[in-house]
């Protein structure tokens, strides 16, 4: 699908990519990780032609990219940034379909894909499609912007540290949908990161770089059990190497459970729950600072009376809590001694940011004695 064939990209003096000889097959999620300056990022935009090589070559497809037009071949390419990038003054449907639009797709058409990709991430597209991108939040902006990239159906995307800027919960609960949508689409992904986990989780191989050169290719299971020197091993982490057990309690969390605020509807509430198929929500306020929990039973028995959420959420038990700095024992220990069904976790600032549940205690604890088997 890509080929680097003998790729060098300097600027004067100063080599940013040396002789890079890269192949990277149809379908495969390729991760291209190494410190700052490393060259991972001036080898993706090589890619689309935002930088252009010195010398040697780049195929997609067998096609010489130096030989496309620019603006053409960044149109049949997908590419997502960190900084978004969404168009301010555009509905999100509009930033959507912006290149099936330049591509010349009827209306109708592009309104079928554009739906169609906001129900494939969960986001309802009557009420998602209307809106303005400063009515999102940065996690949801995030989704638009990988949304874009994949409309006009291209066969190849880029992403540079798409989620370098999110929270913890909001990153995480990404990387889970870029892998979902990978498994589905099988497009060929060129993805840079600074983060070895993300890179460990996400990655079909990961290519590390050093000072731009590639130092070791190879899938996550062959970096850890074998890393290529002792660069890769430092970077890879002594942790991560060791399978050292857990000690903290955001190792082992859920970081994305699901939350309602108050003003929610009980009719609205009970379909959030019905879709993602759970008994029980969070409610939290603006600031996700957990009020309480509402079960389904609650919303069954109260619903002839009730309007929002927000009336019956003193109704349920009050909530056991840990936050975020306490150790896995911990956890563990109330999960099992208070009997209880899931543990939200909070931050020093009582903002929720995860929740053990007794299948995220088993996970993790096989994880910690077996590896990771579910990638």
């Amino acid at each position: 699908m890509v080929k680097f064939k003998n790729v060098v990209k300097a600027y004067g003096n100063h080599v940013a990519v040396k002789n890079l000889d890269l192949e990277i097959p149809e379908g495969e999620l390729v991760v291209l990780i190494g410190p700052s300056g490393c060259g991972k990022t001036t080898t993706l935009k090589m890619v689309n032609r935002l930088i252009e090589p010195t010398s040697g070559s780049i195929f997609i497809r067998g096609r010489n990219v130096m030989d496309l037009n620019p603006v053409a071949l960044r149109r049949e390419i997908g590419y997502v940034i960190q900084q978004i990038g969404l168009f301010p003054n555009m509905t999100i449907e509009q930033n959507i379909d912006v290149v099936p639009r330049l591509l010349g797709w009827p209306a109708e058409k592009r309104k079928r894909r554009v739906y169609e990709l906001l129900e494939m991430v969960g986001m309802e597209p009557e009420i998602y499609a209307p809106r303005y991108p400063n009515e999102l939040s940065g996690g949801q902006q995030q989704r638009i912007g990988v949304l874009r990239a994949l409309a006009a159906e291209p066969p190849l995307i880029l992403m540079d540290e798409p989620f370098g800027a999110l929270d913890p919960i909001a990153r995480e609960s990404l990387q889970d949908e870029l892998k979902s949508l990978h498994s589905r689409l099988n497009k060929t992904t060129i993805f840079v990161t600074h983060d070895m986990d993300e890179a460990l989780k996400l990655a079909d191989r990961v290519v590390v770089m050093n000072q731009g050169e590639v130092v070791q290719v190879a899938t996550p299971e062959q970096l850890l059990r074998n890393p290529a020197n002792d660069f890769v091993a430092s970077f890879i982490g002594k942790n991560r190497l060791n399978g050292d057990s857990l000690q903290s309690v955001v190792e082992i969390m859920l970081p994305d459970p699901v939350t309602v605020h108050p003003q929610m509807g009980l009719a609205e509430g009970l379909a959030l729950m019905k879709r993602k198929k759970v008994d029980t929500v969070l409610v939290v306020d603006e600031e996700r600072k957990l009020l309480g929990s509402v079960a389904v039973e609650t919303l069954n028995r109260e619903h002839k009376w009730a309007r929002t959420i927000g009336e019956i959420v003193n109704q349920d038990p009050p909530l056991t809590t840990i936050r975020s700095q306490a150790s896995a024992k911990e956890a563990f220990e109330l999960i099992v001694g208070e009997n209880l069904k899931y543990l939200p976790v909070l931050d020093e600032n009582d903002v929720l940011v995860g929740l053990v549940t007794r299948n995220s205690m088993v996970g993790a604890l096989a994880s910690a004695v077996w590896g990771d088997v579910s990638e």
